[in-house]
């Protein structure tokens, strides 16, 4: 079967104005973003005689950038990173309560992200 050339050309017209719909729809489909800058949250510290239990949100897991630091000021300067860790998990971390570190501020690190300072009175 032969088309005619004017045939051919309204089924091209028809071709651009679909593709163009198409590409119309695409651009405004929403899109789906990685959120990479939540921040460690610390919502409580609690020291008990061998150590001290913080609890909240975005802790990640452990490694090289991921500590505890205890005597800090209410910055979050300052302080003793702890090496005892006894347990992590993204809401909770126990850490050995160490002598002699006094009373100050404890915070989080994850992945070199520092968290809020709460009091820790040790």
């Amino acid at each position: 079967m032969v088309r005619s050339k004017e045939a051919i050309v309204k089924l091209l017209r028809h071709l651009v104005l679909l593709g163009l719909a198409l590409l119309l729809l695409a651009a405004c489909a929403p899109t789906t973003t990685v959120q990479d800058n939540i921040l460690p949250t610390l919502v409580s510290v609690t020291v008990r005689q061998d150590v001290i239990v913080l609890q909240g949100r975005y802790f990640g897991a452990p490694g090289e950038t991921s500590y505890v630091v205890i005597g800090a000021d209410s910055s979050g300067q300052g302080g003793f990173r702890i090496p005892d860790v006894r347990e992590w998990s993204p809401n909770r971390i126990v850490v050995g309560a160490p002598n002699g570190v006094g009373v100050g501020f404890a915070l989080v690190v994850v992945d070199g992200v520092r968290s809020n300072a709460l009091p820790s009175n040790r």
